[in-house]
This record gives C-alpha cells, structure tokens and sequence, in this order.
C-alpha cells in the first residue's frame, strides 16, 4: 500500500510490515499523478487549469489582481457606534460583506460594497457630528440657565 504522495508506508519502530507472500512494490500511487520535478508546475489532467498560483495555495488569497486594495472601512463604521449607531449597524455588515466577497473573488461585488460602507459611514458621521454638537450646545444652555437660576434665587 502506498501514501499518496508515492513513498513508502512508515512502519512503528521495531515492527516489520506484514509478509503476505508476494513482495510489495512502491511508487506512485494508483489512480493519482506522480508529482512533478522540483521547480516545474505540475500540469492538470484533461486540459484543465491548475488550481491557485504554483506553490502559493488559493487564488485570490493574495489580494486583488493588479495590485488594487478594496477598503473595507471596518474601523470607520465600528467607530460610528459613538455617532449614529442605527446607520453603523448596516455599515459593519456591509464592511463584512466586503471581506466575504474579496475571499470569493467577486471583486466587483467588493467594490460595491465598499462604496456602500463608505456612504453609509459618512452619513452615520455627519449626523452623529450634528448631534453631538447640538448635545453640547444644549448642556452650555442648561449649564448657562442653571447658573442665572442660582443668581436669582441667592438675589432674595
């Protein structure tokens, strides 16, 4: 019996492999491909392509073709939560759905999606900037109005 990658099964130390009568003889496994020399793509069956870049693993786990990186504005929309959260909830899962869709390779999908964080984080910034500059000009006034208050009463 054979490994797949052609080399001989390897034995616990001190046992010998069992003699059925007939010696064994090793090489590429049955019904697989003998690797191929050292330095040389190994070509696929039937004509088809081979899978991912030689030695590297899947495609596109090295990033988009051409160089082209498509942000996912993960930390923006997470930081949002302090502005508007309702809109930052929809942009963390749309800044995933960008990760989700580069791993598969759909790069136009990414690039949509992406577009869509980005719209999504900077509408969740401005109104939440508005708010909290409303927020702060409103504790002036109370503090303002509490003040005046106090004066009042201490002038009876």
């Amino acid at each position: 019996m054979t490994n797949p990658y052609g080399q001989p099964p390897q034995q616990p130390y001190g046992q010998q492999p069992p003699q059925y009568g007939q010696q064994q003889a090793y090489g590429p496994p049955s019904g697989g491909m003998p690797a191929a020399p050292y330095g040389q793509q190994p070509q696929a069956p039937y004509g088809q392509q081979p899978y991912g870049q030689p030695g590297y693993g899947a495609p596109g786990m090295g990033g988009q073709p051409g160089g082209q990186d498509i942000p996912d504005y993960k930390g923006w929309a997470i930081g949002c939560i302090f502005l508007f959260w309702v809109l930052a909830i929809f942009a963390i899962m749309k800044s995933n759905e960008v990760g989700t869709y580069k791993m598969q390779g759909n790069f136009a999908a990414a690039q949509e999606a992406s577009k869509q964080t980005k719209t999504l984080c900077m509408i969740a910034t401005v109104i939440g900037g508005i708010g909290w500059l409303i927020a702060i000009i409103m504790i002036i006034v109370a503090i303002a109005a509490t003040g005046e208050a106090i004066d009042s009463i201490n002038n009876y």
